[in-house]
C-alpha cells in the first residue's frame, strides 16, 4: 500500500482542484472509472480533466495541471491494483459526501489515512513569522527572512 501512499498524495491537490473548479460530478463518475479499471494511461480520469485541447487548468495559489502532469498522474493510478484502487475509491466517495469547505488536498487525504495501514499522513500548516510545522525532516531545515544568518535555526 505504499505505492498508494504515494499516488494519494500526488493526486490530493488535483483532486481537490478538480471539485472546486468542475464540481463533484466529475469526481464521481471518475471513482467509477477507476474502480473498473478503464482508467489506464492513454484515456485517464486527469487527462480528460484537461479536454479535447489540452488545456491546463489551476495557477495561482492552485498547482497547474498540464498534459505532462495528467499524463503522469493517469499511469501512477493505472499501475495501481484492485484493493488500492477499491481503497482510493472509497476514500473519495467518503471526502465527496463531507462537507464542501473540507474538500481540500488535506481533507482527501484525511479520508485516505484508514486505507494506508501503518501510513501517517499530516498536512501541517502554521501562519506566521518564524513558525513550523515539522513532522520528519530527512536533512536540514532552515528559518529565517531575517539578517543573522550566522545562527542556527
Amino acid at each position: 500500500m505504499s505505492e498508494l501512499a504515494t499516488v494519494s498524495a500526488e493526486i490530493a491537490p488535483y483532486l481537490a482542484m478538480a471539485a472546486s473548479s468542475l464540481g463533484t460530478s466529475v469526481l464521481t463518475a471518475a471513482q467509477q472509472r477507476i474502480t473498473e479499471r478503464t482508467v489506464d494511461a492513454g484515456e485517464g480520469f486527469f487527462r480528460r480533466l484537461l479536454g479535447r485541447d489540452g488545456d491546463r487548468l489551476g495557477g495561482g495559489a492552485a498547482p497547474v495541471l498540464d498534459v505532462d502532469r495528467a499524463t503522469s498522474l493517469d499511469a501512477r493510478l493505472a499501475r495501481l491494483d484492485d484493493a488500492e484502487r477499491q481503497a482510493l475509491t472509497e476514500a473519495m466517495a467518503d471526502w465527496l459526501a463531507g462537507p464542501v469547505t473540507a474538500r481540500d488536498a488535506a481533507g482527501f487525504l484525511s479520508h485516505m489515512a484508514p486505507h494506508l495501514s501503518g501510513t501517517t499522513i499530516n498536512s501541517p500548516t502554521t501562519y506566521g513569522d518564524h513558525s513550523a510545522a515539522i513532522g520528519v525532516v530527512n536533512g536540514t531545515v532552515h528559518l529565517g527572512g531575517g539578517t543573522d544568518t550566522g545562527r542556527a535555526s
